[in-house]
């Protein structure tokens, strides 16, 4: 039988370090593996970060997949594409909708900004957006730590997000178990978004915003956890 390994995909704005800052205080049952992709310039889909992405895993192994926001696109991507390998997803703060159009919008804005000012000028605005209690030495830390990813591959990512598929049929009718940990707060997701489909398999976190690894780690692990061994 496979070996399952634990796949822990980070968001937009955040490289793999993001995993840094939770996994050294928890503990989980299954080896963990935290895939880089914030450099990438070469994929022009999230189906092709999913591609990509499953290349680079062991190719002996079944995964269960946490993806945080835009990596939680890239595990339906990757539940759809090899769903004989994804034995559950745990989507945290993330959606299988898809953009509206206004959103679409925003997302050109935000390329175009990237494109003409680069990441130091975007990321500091960006971070606060994503806490309910912003903690500005957090903030400050997080900025510093981000302000130097490239831009190409910031624009990459943003465009693959504004032209990504809809999954609410395949969460809804799909044989893999997902899990759904949502921001009470969540400025970027709101929790009435998802159980408008979604009846069950969702904790929403109290007083979170779409940071749940800093707001709330304990309370993220636990679900993780229990999600995985049901």
């Amino acid at each position: 039988m496979p070996a399952t390994q634990l796949v822990f995909l980070h968001g937009f704005g955040e490289d793999e370090r993001v995993w840094t800052d939770f996994l050294p205080f928890h503990t989980f049952s299954f080896p963990v593996i935290c895939p880089a992709y914030a450099e990438w310039t070469d994929c022009a889909t999230l189906a092709d970060y999913a591609r990509k992405i499953v290349a680079h895993l062991p190719s002996e192994a079944n995964f269960i997949l946490v993806g945080h926001s835009m990596g939680g696109y890239i595990a339906l991507e990757m539940a759809s594409q090899f769903p004989e390998r994804i034995q559950k997803v745990v989507m945290l703060h993330s959606t299988f909708v898809a953009d509206t159009e206004e959103k679409k919008i925003n997302r050109d804005r935000t390329a175009d900004l990237l494109e003409k000012k680069g990441t130091a000028f975007f990321i500091g605005p960006f971070l606060p957006n994503l806490f309910a209690t912003v903690s500005q030495e957090l903030i400050a830390t997080l900025a510093e730590r981000y302000r130097t990813l490239p831009a190409a591959g910031l624009i990459a990512a943003t465009k693959a997000m504004r032209d990504r598929s809809d999954f609410t049929t395949f969460v809804q009718t799909s044989n893999i178990p997902f899990l759904f940990i949502l921001g009470e707060q969540d400025a970027l997701i709101s929790p009435e978004s998802i159980t408008r489909f979604v009846k069950k398999s969702v904790v929403i976190l109290p007083n979170v915003g779409h940071q749940g690894t800093y707001e709330a780690p304990k309370a993220v692990a636990e679900a993780i956890n229990q999600f995985v061994h049901v």
